[in-house]
């Protein structure tokens, strides 16, 4: 289980990254990117409880419903989600470098970029 984890780390980590430099240039984020948001955080949502990461899911899961939004509903990338994703990313890394597995709550910061983007999906 150990290995597993270790490779969902590295794994989580290294598309962290790529996806950062994605968000680098906020004003002109691509289909492409867009798409890679999508992809990172679904896989974050499925794979994280595998591991014991409980509280991950929980900051993906509204992120790949609000970037969904956009490819099927038109909705608008703005600057202040692009901040926030990058916020969420930052929140991701540290956990997967903690190997925090679990929160007893989700924490201030957490819980404000959660509910921004579960008020974008409505």
């Amino acid at each position: 289980m150990r290995r597993v984890k270790n490779i969902f780390i590295k794994e989580t980590s290294d598309n962290l990254a790529v996806l950062e430099e994605e968000l680098k240039d906020h004003n002109t984020l691509s289909k492409e990117a867009v798409e890679m948001v999508i992809r990172t955080m679904h896989n974050i949502k499925g794979a994280a409880p595998m591991v014991g990461f409980s509280v991950l899911p929980e900051i993906a899961i509204p992120i790949e419903q609000a970037y969904r939004g956009i490819l099927e509903n038109g909705l608008v990338v703005n600057d202040n989600m692009v901040e926030n994703t990058k916020t969420a990313v930052t929140i991701i890394q540290d956990l997967l470098n903690s190997e925090e597995t679990r929160a007893s709550e989700t924490d201030g910061e957490q819980k404000v970029l959660i509910d921004y983007f579960n008020t974008i999906t409505g």
